[in-house]
């Protein structure tokens, strides 16, 4: 019988603790470290481009589905958090490069902009959540915020960043509505089982630093089998030499350290961009 780790995630340190007492606890298999092992190794230099770095990375990635045999699972998901367009990644990559073994999976988009809704209505297996992955069920004020030289209009349209009613008075001047958010673990507990095969990638503009530890306390991080995270940072500004982003307060060196973490902790993470 494989030895079994306990690992449990501190939120105020974006980290694993595996000496921690929380009643969230996620015990993670010793095959699972070993295929982490055999994935493609982390950028641990921060790229000063990272839009042709991170992109780049994609060819060098180590899918989980290449290494094991996938057939014995009851079912097949896809979790897309932070989808945008259809055509963002459901479209563009997932169904065209992620290697399914002729397996059909059954897509979840989660994506809290309205402007992107309307074109998930014809799509077959594929269930749209029009509303904001987040930490508990409450109302989030949404803006809509471009970097410097950003079209307003179509792919160009800015990227949507999520706070608390309470604390929403950090945002800078970009297009603000109220959103319903909801406790995105818990929903990930209701609709998923260890039996099913579940592939999620993550894109939320910075709710990283609280999802994923969420996902740990609550124990629903065992149930995703292959993680492929964009964590949002201070980059390098495409538009202006010199210059990083004024939207996120991460830096590089923080999201290489939760990487490294849930690599760590035995989850098969991969650098998105």
């Amino acid at each position: 019988m494989p030895h079994v780790r306990e690992i449990v995630v501190k939120k105020e340190r974006y980290g694993i603790d595996s000496n921690s007492n929380s009643n969230g606890r996620c015990s993670v298999p010793e095959y699972n470290k070993k295929l982490v092992r055999s994935a493609e190794a982390l950028i641990e230099e921060e790229p000063l481009k990272p839009w042709i770095t991170l992109k780049r990375n994609v060819k060098n990635i180590r899918y989980l589905s290449s290494m094991v045999d996938i057939s014995f699972k009851n079912s097949y998901v896809y979790v897309d958090v932070g989808a945008r367009s259809y055509g963002s990644s459901i479209g563009s990559w997932f169904r065209k490069q992620y290697p399914k073994q002729n397996k059909t999976f059954h897509v979840y988009a989660i994506e809290a902009d309205k402007a992107f809704h309307q074109e998930y209505v014809l799509k077959k297996g594929v269930t749209l959540l029009p509303y904001a992955a987040w930490v508990r069920n409450e109302s989030l004020v949404f803006e809509i915020n471009r970097d410097p030289g950003e079209k307003v209009q179509g792919k160009g349209r800015g990227m949507g960043r999520i706070q608390p009613l309470q604390s929403s008075g950090g945002f800078d001047g970009g297009e603000v509505e109220k959103i319903p958010g909801f406790d995105f673990a818990e929903w990930l507990k209701n609709t998923v089982s260890k039996n099913d095969f579940v592939v999620m990638k993550m894109d939320v503009e910075g709710t990283e630093f609280d999802l994923i530890p969420r996902l740990f306390e609550t124990g629903a991080i065992c149930l995703v089998d292959e993680v492929f995270l964009e964590c949002h940072y201070n980059r390098w500004q495409r538009c202006c030499p010199g210059q990083r982003s004024p939207k996120y307060e991460k830096t590089y060196d923080q999201c290489l350290q939760l990487f490294t973490s849930l690599r760590q902790s035995g989850v098969l993470v991969h650098q998105w961009w």
